[in-house]
């Protein structure tokens, strides 16, 4: 019978380590598409606000913009879709830079981030307002959803990581 000191038993440190890395890039890979599938329903909401006209239009179009109408949303509701320009500058396929908008994921002191966002000129004003228009939040509403889930994301990517032995 073999005694407690005959037992040997090898951690592998650098096996371990590269599988907790493996697991949180593809928890913040996973979290980027949650969050962008959050961001981009918001904007594809109808408006519910006022109704005006934003350019010349066919009478009979098939849809308010063919007869140059907008929908605009009302204020504290996500914006109205009107051209899709913001909307299609929360991409989900890739990370980095594209003409609208930006993803990346970096480390900073120890911190694994996520930046996520667009470089339309009006995100901004609409998320937050300004003096002559009223706050159409869609990013910080989205940010309450995600944050709930946010644990579970990673969850899942930890154990399939672990679950297949991290390579």
């Amino acid at each position: 019978m073999p005694k407690a000191k005959d037992i040997v038993y090898y951690v592998e440190y650098d096996r371990i380590s590269r599988a907790i890395e493996k697991a949180l890039l593809e928890g913040m890979n996973a979290s980027f598409l949650a969050l962008s599938r959050l961001v981009r329903g918001k904007l594809s909401t109808a408006g519910s606000g006022r109704l005006y006209r934003i350019g010349k239009g066919k009478r009979k179009g098939r849809n308010l913009r063919a007869r140059g109408m907008h929908r605009a949303s009302a204020p504290g509701y996500p914006p109205a879709v009107d051209t899709g320009r913001l909307r299609s500058s929360f991409i989900t396929d890739e990370l980095g830079s594209w003409k609208y908008g930006f993803a990346s994921i970096t480390t900073d002191k120890g911190r694994v981030v996520l930046n996520y966002g667009s470089s339309v000129v009006y995100a901004p004003v609409l998320e937050y307002g300004s003096n002559r228009v009223a706050a159409r939040p869609y990013l910080r509403p989205s940010m309450d959803v995600f944050e709930k889930n946010v644990e579970k994301i990673f969850a899942v990517a930890f154990e399939r990581v672990f679950r297949t032995g991290g390579e």
